[in-house]
């Protein structure tokens, strides 16, 4: 069709130059050659002898006008269908040029959304650092449980060295046996010597008198009373001693739970033979000292397992927090991975379109076909399909349809040639 505007304009411009040429020779008071030919063919009508030739002449003149006619009415055919395809490529034009922004759009798009996930991959980074932080932290605490029981440990002996202690305490012996019988033959010989001296007299001789022995006897049956007396005393104050020391041992675990029988007996029977406050008062001082220690222990170990208990439930409860934590970190870490993969791929074939269109760019490519490429893969893919799949799937098509295309299959330099002769005859034409 190109070829034959291209002849069809050429002989018209060929008529057309010589019409110009034949009128540009006459002079204006001799008249057109037209005017010419109409006078000879009216003096031909009279002279009947030029009938021939000028009939031939007038009718080769009206095939040339009736040439002439066709070729300018086909011409204005050719102009009228080069305005209608240049309005078609001014819109092709448009259409991809929109094209070009809406991918551009969407590479700029596509890019922001990148820097985005990468920032989201570095958050999400940031915060699995900070959580194996924390665990690490958590570690350590839990590093800390073994000193904790070592020191448990130390209070148990230390409990059990104290009840060691006690079992193995000894009072100093003092000697009171002796004194309860002594005390009871003082004042008979006492009052022995006394009758002895009252009997003594001043020639040596020993002189008993009724008077003399009923004195020696009531003071001797008062110095009987007299350690009675006593004695009892003693009794009851030795017996008061033995129940508070009854009563602080009684204090001890080891001696409620009746473990150290013999260690008491051994203590009260050392203790209820020596009558030296002094020695009472250090055993009432040593048992009360070591029912403070044993009190100070037990507090010990129950503030220690409580601390134990309650560390163990808050290191327990950590973990299990940094385990779910680390657990959704490592998920979305995965989501963001497969979403960074997906936008490189879109990133890599978007390159991959951009390189084809300026290769199809460099072959003057029209954009009609461009146009029609675009249209026909958003065709092929316009099935109700909503989702970051369907980009994907829709570039796939258009680099598909893009690298099928027959000026890349075929090559470019007699399609470049073709195209550029096609532009030149559409501005001659113009």
């Amino acid at each position: 069709m190109r070829a034959a505007l291209q002849s069809s304009d050429a002989r018209c411009l060929a008529l057309q130059v010589g019409l110009w040429k034949s009128h540009s020779k006459h002079k204006p008071e001799e008249g057109c050659f037209v005017a010419q030919q109409k006078k000879a063919v009216q003096k031909g009508m009279s002279n009947g002898n030029l009938k021939n030739s000028t009939y031939t002449n007038l009718k080769s003149l009206q095939n040339i006008i009736h040439e002439i006619e066709l070729l300018q009415s086909s011409r204005d055919r050719q102009v009228e269908e080069a305005m209608l395809c240049n309005q078609r490529l001014e819109q092709e034009l448009w259409s991809s040029k929109e094209t070009v922004a809406a991918l551009e759009d969407c590479n700029r798009a596509l890019k922001m959304e990148q820097v985005g996930m990468r920032r989201k991959v570095e958050e999400a980074r940031q915060a699995l650092f900070s959580g194996l932080g924390k665990v690490k932290e958590l570690e350590a605490k839990a590093s800390h449980v073994p000193a904790l029981q070592r020191h448990i440990l130390q209070l148990e002996s230390e409990l059990l060295y104290y009840r060691s202690e006690v079992s193995k305490l000894q009072l100093p012996c003092n000697t009171r046996t002796e004194q309860q019988p002594s005390a009871g033959s003082r004042p008979g010989q006492r009052c022995c010597l006394d009758g002895q001296h009252d009997r003594c007299s001043p020639t040596g001789r020993a002189v008993t008198t009724p008077d003399k022995m009923e004195e020696q006897l009531f003071r001797s049956v008062e110095g009987q009373a007299a350690s009675d007396e006593e004695e009892d005393k003693w009794t009851g104050d030795q017996q008061r001693q033995v129940d508070e020391v009854k009563r602080i041992l009684t204090r001890l675990s080891c001696c409620g739970e009746r473990c150290d029988d013999k260690a008491f007996k051994k203590l009260v029977s050392r203790f209820g033979s020596s009558r030296s406050e002094e020695s009472c008062s250090a055993v009432v001082q040593l048992l009360e000292r070591v029912t403070r220690l044993h009190k100070q222990l037990e507090l010990r170990e129950s503030l220690a397992e409580i601390d134990m208990d309650q560390m163990k439930d808050s290191l327990v409860q950590e973990l299990q927090q940094k385990a779910e934590e680390t657990e959704l970190l490592q998920m979305e870490l995965q989501m963001l991975e497969t979403e960074r993969v997906r936008l490189s791929l879109v990133e890599e074939k978007l390159v991959d379109i951009l390189q084809l269109l300026q290769q199809l760019r460099d072959l003057n490519v029209s954009r009609r076909s461009l146009g029609k490429i675009l249209l026909s893969t958003l065709e092929s893919c316009s099935d109700p399909q909503h989702g970051k799949a369907h980009i994907l799937e829709v570039l796939n098509a258009l680099y598909h349809e893009l690298a099928a295309c027959e000026i890349l299959t075929t090559g470019g330099p007699l399609e470049r040639t073709q195209s550029q002769q096609s532009l030149n005859a559409l501005i001659i034409s113009c």
